[in-house]
């Protein structure tokens, strides 16, 4: 008896090929394979029916956002461009209409920077702080808005609120430099030489020894308030 070629196709009618039983020939599946599929005709239609309208949705999303990111992108360049209030309308849209993107979210940091430009400290703080409740604290974006905060509050004279922010960067690796210094600055603003006194001379142990001229700059601050006392 000849051996089975297994890649010897039965003959199908050219008629048959367009129903499920046609390509089941074609196929050449196995018995059990076949089997299920004629019992369960009518699922596997369906099954193959949802993941063409899968595939077809799925590229069709690809395809929106997309173009919203190259929109949004557009819109906050444009927006840019401006200054003063035109600029904070403009951004306002941006993040308006496009939420969820990476020119949403900068748009915030735009706006709140132009606050700052335009002298209004209550209110870059607060959107600051609303956009840092919108990010993860492992966003390399959070120290940066951690920033901000600390700057607008100290230059609103919220010092205490200004030294818990920049306390906090004290811990931030990348950010010690800001933190430190923000610190002992804002406790002499305060009157507080003491306190910042402290927070130089911790500095100094935290300074690379290689960074010469910060060592300088914090020496001569720490010399100039033990003169003062």
């Amino acid at each position: 008896m000849a051996k089975e070629d297994i890649f010897e196709k039965e003959y199908v009618d050219e008629r048959e090929k367009n129903n499920l039983e046609g390509l089941l020939e074609q196929l050449n599946l196995p018995p059990a394979a076949v089997k299920f599929v004629r019992e369960n005709k009518r699922l596997v239609q369906a099954a193959a029916a949802g993941l063409v309208i899968l595939i077809v949705g799925w590229s069709l999303y690809d395809s929106y956002r997309d173009g919203r990111i190259e929109k949004s992108s557009e819109a906050l360049f444009a927006a840019q461009e401006l200054s003063g209030q035109e600029m904070l309308d403009k951004l306002a849209e941006v993040e308006k209409d496009y939420g969820g993107t990476d020119a949403a979210l900068w748009a915030r940091i735009n706006a709140a920077q132009e606050f700052m430009e335009n002298s209004q400290m209550s209110e870059a703080q607060q959107k600051f702080k609303e956009l840092r409740d919108d990010i993860k604290p492992s966003s390399p974006l959070w120290p940066l808005v951690s920033v901000g905060i600390a700057q607008s509050a100290e230059a609103a004279g919220n010092f205490d609120e200004a030294v818990n922010e920049y306390g906090a960067l004290m811990e931030v690796e990348g950010y010690k430099d800001i933190g430190f210094l923000g610190s002992a600055r804002v406790r002499e603003l305060q009157g507080n030489r003491e306190q910042a006194l402290e927070l130089y001379e911790q500095y100094l142990t935290e300074l690379d020894p290689a960074d010469a001229l910060q060592r300088v700059m914090v020496e001569e601050k720490i010399a100039r308030i033990k003169a003062a006392q």
